[in-house]
């Protein structure tokens, strides 16, 4: 069956939702927002939090004056 994952980054919250096609629509199969594992086992195993897709690193400190 043909299967799509959509990644939702809107408003900074990111989350992922793998759908399956059947009988012309495209059914839910697994889902899971920032904070939540996202699994799926077909085509290929694959898990992870969506959290971990934002590239957000902490700025990197800036010296004080007179330092």
């Amino acid at each position: 069956m043909p299967r799509i994952t959509i990644a939702d980054l809107r408003n900074r919250v990111p989350a992922l939702a793998l759908y399956e096609l059947v009988d012309g629509e495209y059914r839910p199969l697994a889902a899971a927002a920032a904070g939540a594992t996202f699994v799926m086992r077909q085509p290929f195993e694959f898990s992870v939090d969506p959290a971990d897709l934002l590239d957000e690193e902490a700025p990197e400190e800036e010296p004080e004056a007179g330092e």
